[in-house]
């Protein structure tokens, strides 16, 4: 008996262990990341009671802003992360036990927990694309064995969740309502797509009208939909302008859905010619689905690649599976060649994966915290220097401004910015050096941190700087300024 326990129980002992020590690293990493940054300050600002989009901004719909605000630290942000992912992995090994035989699936799962943990597409960063994956696995999980209409509610409305974290889930939901026309495309059978539709589509709208409708109620209902939603359109294809501005058919997306699109139709065309099972249909055109969400923007960034694991993974094991057939296994690699060439055609980068865990595990019992920081940046002791040189010089409702791309010196300090803006190249990309300064006017901090800005003039602020304050002292490349009395 207690063989066979260890053995039904062996699998779940070895994830774990491997769960655990492939995240562990990311619950001690400094300040650093800054899009985390970002987040945090976000979310400071929630709990001290500022309204989001309209007194404090960024880019992004506001789910993750709300847990960043739970999370408070860059270890609680991990944390949830982690938590979360765990559940996901969950999820990702009930599916692929659908998919595949016992041992395959359990080849998947443990591939998907290395991919979504390491560092290499920064899966140890607490990013929207990472958690959303777990709200869109168990939307398109649940979607795919749905049996009534309330199946198909729940499913949309964990996708809508999804959304709030990031909007290419939508290419996601788009490819399960068009699965609900190719598997229903009969003339008795209108009245079922239709409901399934509508429950599809009020599952999936229904998270957005409830941030809309908090939104309303905070007064920043134009706010919300610019900066959650609208603005999003603009910034799909706006990489190639250098800023948030651009068109959302520019910069080839056009012909990326295009070339989605017919992707989709020839496997759903080889479907129906009996090459391929029902299962391999979804997660082809799944991948594809998510190649395209990833590649929005044609930015380079890793963490857009996470969108991609699991389709990827499901792809990965489909080839080397007993039960793939020859056909599913070409095309498998057809749909791996394509992502290869748009990851080479838009230089993707990726963050290092044995230093990391190297530099985590060498130093875990030196306690020595400045040589581990500065593995992740040469910025980063400086920047925990300043936040206690804050916290010592300024009380805590003071506002400081910061002329630079630093805001995790906000976060550790638990000081708040001058304005709604959070970092240089947001007043930069959206032209708000006007507001700034006029803002800058009005709250007149006691504090100013000026990080040299190339590109970036801001001579109102030099001017201002000039005229009122004195350099107090310096850590690396950042000036601190203090006001005069």
């Amino acid at each position: 008996m207690i063989n066979l326990l260890e053995k039904k129980h062996r699998f779940v002992l070895i994830a774990s262990l491997l769960f655990l020590l492939l995240r562990l690293p990311s619950l001690f990493e400094p300040y650093w990341y800054g899009d985390e940054g970002i987040y945090l300050v976000l979310g400071q600002a929630l709990r001290k009671g500022l309204v989001l989009y309209r007194q404090i901004h960024d880019n992004k719909p506001p789910s993750l802003y709300y847990l960043a605000a739970i999370a408070q630290t860059v270890f609680g942000f991990r944390l949830l992360l982690a938590i979360s992912m765990a559940f996901s992995s969950v999820i990702f090994h009930k599916f692929s036990t659908k998919l595949f035989s016992a041992k395959f699936a359990k080849i998947s799962t443990i591939l998907f927990i290395i991919l979504t943990s390491i560092p290499l597409i920064e899966g140890n960063i607490a990013n929207a694309e990472i958690f959303m994956v777990l709200p869109t696995l168990a939307g398109i999980y649940y979607f795919f064995y749905s049996k009534s209409t309330l199946h198909y509610l729940v499913s949309g409305l964990l996708l809508g969740l999804a959304f709030t974290f990031k909007v290419p889930v939508a290419v996601e939901f788009a490819l399960l309502c068009a699965w609900v026309l190719a598997f229903n495309f009969e003339r008795s059978k209108i009245k079922l797509i239709a409901i399934s539709w509508f429950a599809l589509v009020v599952g999936f709208v229904l998270p957005i009208v409830l941030f809309f409708a908090l939104s309303i109620y905070q007064r920043a209902g134009n706010e919300f939909l610019f900066s959650a939603l609208l603005q999003n359109f603009g910034y799909l294809s706006s990489w190639s302008t250098g800023s948030h501005s651009g068109s959302a058919t520019s910069g080839g997306l056009v012909n990326r859905a295009v070339i989605m699109s017919i992707s989709w139709l020839i496997i759903y065309f080889l479907y129906l010619k009996k090459h391929i099972p029902k299962s391999a249909l979804f997660v082809f055109t799944w991948f594809c689905a998510t190649v395209f969400g990833a590649l929005l923007s044609t930015r380079p960034y890793p963490h857009y690649l996470i969108q991609l694991a699991p389709p990827l993974v499901l792809i990965l094991t489909l080839i080397f599976s007993t039960l793939a057939t020859l056909k599913q296994r070409i095309i498998s690699i057809i749909l791996l060649a394509g992502l290869g060439f748009y990851l080479v055609s838009y230089k993707f980068y990726y963050y290092p994966v044995v230093s990391y865990y190297k530099n985590f595990y060498a130093h875990i019992f030196s306690l020595n915290s400045v040589e581990y920081r500065n593995y992740f940046g040469a910025r980063v002791d400086d920047t925990y220097q300043i936040a206690q040189f804050l916290k010592n010089t300024t009380a805590p409702e003071e506002d400081i401004f910061i002329w630079g791309d630093e805001p995790y010196i906000y976060a550790l300090s638990d000081r708040l910015p001058v304005g709604k803006y959070t970092v240089a190249y947001h007043v930069a990309d959206f032209n708000q050096y006007e507001n700034t300064y006029n803002q800058l006017i009005v709250q007149f901090p006691k504090t100013v941190i000026y990080y040299p800005q190339p590109g970036r003039p801001f001579p109102d602020l030099d001017r201002f700087i000039k005229l009122y304050y004195s350099p107090a002292t310096a850590f690396g490349e950042a000036t601190i300024y203090t006001r005069n009395e």
